[in-house]
């Protein structure tokens, strides 16, 4: 955990403030590049994943965020710790933000899974490979207890396209893609969870 200054005083007690989250797609590294399954197999950044998260991270400055949680896999951690250090505001790692777990599929491409498993890889039964309901569920429960214990802040959440992609469905049943890497949408939990906006889609 790195600290940076604390947050600011909360909301009266007895109101109902809604809590805005900006999710954060993790920048590239070189699986990325490569179109590889990633899941939790702990890759780094690259250079050009560190200067996007730069450029993500000056372009929030303004914004009014207080709090950065990461996934503790390095390659969120490390962009969290870039945002956090930008926006000089507290940067906390939670596990639960953690990419689906792709088990034996982890450091194929695409392609050579697609070749392998041509009716997709979410019904198959491997060691290792958490289920698209699995997924989901923690997604939805991750980001449920974050809407509780930062309840009425302003939290950048910075993780991986599979679990946002799992939230987008468990949230909303929305099938769509994720954000780029280094690239953000942002929803909001007043009792319901709402989307408020979107950034361009990307394949894994």
């Amino acid at each position: 955990m790195f600290i940076y200054e604390p947050l600011k005083a909360s909301v009266p007690t007895g109101s109902r403030p809604a809590t805005r989250f900006c999710l954060v797609r993790h920048g590239t590294t070189d699986w990325n590049r490569e179109n590889r399954i990633q899941g939790v197999t702990d890759t780094p950044l690259n250079e050009q994943g560190r200067a996007e998260i730069g450029r993500l991270a000056v372009a929030m400055k303004d914004e009014g965020w207080e709090v950065v949680v990461a996934s503790d896999l390095q390659r969120a951690a490390e962009s969290g710790e870039i945002i956090g250090r930008e926006l000089m505001i507290p940067v906390f790692f939670h596990k639960g933000l953690r990419e689906r777990s792709f088990g034996p599929l982890e450091g194929l491409t695409f392609e050579e899974v697609k070749a392998e498993f041509p009716e997709g890889s979410d019904h198959l039964a491997l060691p290792g490979l958490e289920s698209r309901r699995a997924i989901e569920e923690r997604a939805a429960a991750t980001m449920a207890m974050l809407a509780t214990v930062f309840a009425g802040r302003r939290v950048i959440v910075v993780t991986h396209g599979g679990f946002i992609r799992a939230f987008f469905r468990a949230g909303w049943g929305l099938e769509r893609k994720a954000p780029a890497n280094a690239e953000r949408v942002v929803v909001v939990w007043d009792g319901t969870w709402q989307l408020v906006e979107g950034g361009r889609s990307n394949d894994g």
